[in-house]
């Protein structure tokens, strides 16, 4: 959780404690897959995956965003 419900800024502790595991996630993720090829093969196959389905990736990038920014103002009562 980003967001300090009590005082209703951003918790940076909680920003440095997602950052921490999404690093070590992908970190894993391409310890992972070095021991049965090149380190980036991941990374690769989602670009060519993204880049594939661009349209498909930008309606539903922009739907998260819009849906998410809609749940943080229903939750402050803006809306």
């Amino acid at each position: 959780m980003i967001r300090d419900p009590v005082f209703g800024g951003i918790d940076w502790d909680g920003v440095r404690q997602l950052a921490f595991m999404i690093s070590v996630s992908l970190a894993i993720l391409s310890f992972g897959a070095a021991t049965s090829g090149n380190w980036y093969d991941p990374y690769d196959w989602a670009w060519t995956y993204i880049t594939n389905n661009a349209p498909a990736f930008i309606f539903l990038s922009m739907l998260l965003t819009m849906g998410g920014y809609l749940y943080f103002q229903f939750e402050q009562g803006r809306l």
